[in-house]
């Protein structure tokens, strides 16, 4: 459902600031191209900014729905537009925040707004007078899944109380980026156990972790890479196995396996 108000402060409105001599229509479609679910995204929200291409890039149009709409169609100036559409935003804008162009490019929102029940996602194309055009809805996020776990040690030795965390996980990230996500602070990722201890028999149990991505090529100082690591007892004694995950981008699942053949000995594979 579309909702309008006449206050341009307030989400929700339909703003029209279209010149009416000389204009047309335009449509477009949307979906939603979800790596990082089984089932399909819930949208709550979405907001649909559509900027004049030419000049500064303005506000023409801002519309605002309360779930995904099969087809829209509105009316502006006989002019290219961008089109803009972010959905299952936490914030509330103001036109102010929103009025060019590149005030919404480089829109970041942090990690811990965000939610894998109702992903922030985005997508953006452009339109010509007269003319269709289709936006998927990307999340923002990344997902990891833990695959198989494995313990090759001797003597029936367990891991005791697994669990999973991933660590410099990436806290921020600009909504409308796409690739090159660079990292400067990250946030903490809550552990996760496992629901068995590990013994001669593999286990797959599925645990999955979320983060923002983190496409750094390599490891660096200050520059790391995103790790999930696997913590258990041996002995009695607490032992961890960090995996580095190697380049995470937006909107895709890893898998992990990993092997454990000793308190410190171990294979994984990242897939």
């Amino acid at each position: 459902m579309i909702t309008s108000c006449s206050n341009p402060e307030e989400p929700g409105i339909v703003e029209d600031v279209s010149v009416k001599t000389d204009s047309c229509r335009f449509s477009l479609t949307l979906d939603i191209n979800s790596g990082i679910s089984d089932s399909l995204a819930q949208v709550e929200t979405i907001d649909l900014l559509i900027y004049d291409s030419d000049g500064l890039g303005s506000l023409e149009t801002w519309l605002n729905y309360d779930s995904l709409p099969d087809s829209i169609s509105f009316e502006g100036a006989k002019r290219a537009k961008t089109v803009v559409a972010i959905a299952n935003s936490p914030r509330s804008f103001s036109r102010r925040a929103i009025e060019r162009f590149d005030s919404i490019e480089y829109l970041s929102y942090d990690f811990e707004e965000d939610s894998p029940g109702e992903p922030l996602m985005s997508g953006m194309c452009s339109l010509l007078p007269d003319h269709s055009g289709h936006i998927s809805l990307i999340p923002l996020m990344s997902r990891v899944q833990l695959g198989e776990i494995s313990n090759t040690m001797k003597g029936y030795v367990r891991l005791e109380d697994p669990r999973i965390y991933l660590e410099n996980a990436n806290s921020s990230a600009e909504i409308l980026r796409s690739s090159d996500f660079r990292p400067s602070e990250f946030v903490p990722v809550s552990k996760q156990r496992l629901p068995y201890d590990i013994g001669i028999f593999s286990q797959r149990p599925g645990n999955e972790l979320f983060c923002y991505p983190n496409d750094t090529p390599e490891s660096t100082l200050g520059a790391p890479q995103t790790s999930l690591v696997l913590e258990c007892e041996i002995y009695g004694n607490t032992c961890r196995f960090p995996v580095v995950l190697g380049s995470i981008g937006r909107n895709k699942t890893l898998h992990v396996d990993i092997s454990v053949g000793g308190p410190e000995l171990y294979e994984s594979k990242v897939y």
